[in-house]
């Protein structure tokens, strides 16, 4: 059972023969196609067109696939942040694989991506080499010039889908204790954005949790909790005259809005 994410940009041939690749050799349960919905005057108008345009006609060609089209802004790191994790937490809570196609997108787009596949075990990214080096813009959208040049080259012929190697950890857990463990440092990261980003000491944690008279035991705990979260990059800790503070950083930030919303808008 295998998800395809494939973040659309300027190319249509290479992604739909990596899609068509992977279809052949797995069973796809469901196809993302995310498009840039951005709407801009300058050089990113052109890129949304793009995008847009090649979207509607992977959708046409792999109709058989039922895809689905997502909008983003592939300009925007927490909004691509935002709606590859929302698929790669259902399909995590679904015991599926997910495959992220980079090939086209944006420099932007791809770090999220690869950062995303980088905490999460069910993650792997690939990118489709072309066969031969494509073309530099020309013209605009309304030209015939540029009809003409796009035309040539999102049908860049391609190799095999090249995927990109990835380290063993991830953020996510894999095992019973570690999903223990990781649901109640979500649930501080998601408190900590509800009040404001940062936490004046480790008490104030302690009573988010519903806990009324803080005692060793708890601070030792969320001391814990607090400390795997900043090996994590999730929350750096701050030590003052008597209280230590928590805030999270600025991935905890991105991380935990993620969070909180995991659906499309």
């Amino acid at each position: 059972m295998t998800v395809i994410v494939c973040l659309v940009g300027t190319h249509f041939r290479r992604p739909f023969e990596g899609i068509r690749y992977w279809s052949k050799r797995k069973g796809i349960t469901r196809l993302y196609l995310l498009y840039s919905d951005k709407e801009a005057e300058d050089e990113t108008k052109v890129f949304t067109y793009m995008s847009r345009k090649n979207a509607l006609d992977l959708m046409e060609r792999l109709e058989i696939l039922d895809p689905i089209l997502v909008g983003f802004d592939p300009m925007d790191y927490k909004d691509t942040f935002k709606k590859i994790y929302a698929i790669l937490a259902r399909a995590r809570e679904e015991g599926e694989e997910v495959l992220i196609d980079i090939t086209s997108t944006t420099n932007i787009a791809e770090g999220a991506a690869l950062t995303i596949a980088l905490m999460f075990r069910n993650a792997r990214v690939y990118t489709v080499p072309a066969a031969r080096p494509a073309w530099y813009v020309k013209g605009k959208p309304e030209d015939p010039e540029f009809q003409k040049w796009f035309e040539t080259a999102r049908n860049v012929p391609s190799l095999e889908p090249l995927e990109i190697k990835l380290p063993g950890y991830r953020l996510e857990p894999h095992s019973e204790r570690e999903s223990r463990i990781w649901e109640q440092e979500k649930r501080l990261l998601i408190l900590l954005r509800e009040h404001g980003g940062r936490a004046d000491s480790i008490s104030e944690i302690i009573g988010w949790f519903g806990y009324k008279s803080p005692n060793s035991t708890l601070r030792n705990r969320f001391s814990r909790i607090v400390a795997r979260l900043e090996e994590k990059g999730l929350v750096r800790a701050e030590m003052g005259a008597k209280l230590k503070g928590v805030r999270l950083t600025e991935f905890g930030e991105i991380f935990a809005e993620a969070l909180t919303e995991k659906g499309f808008e």
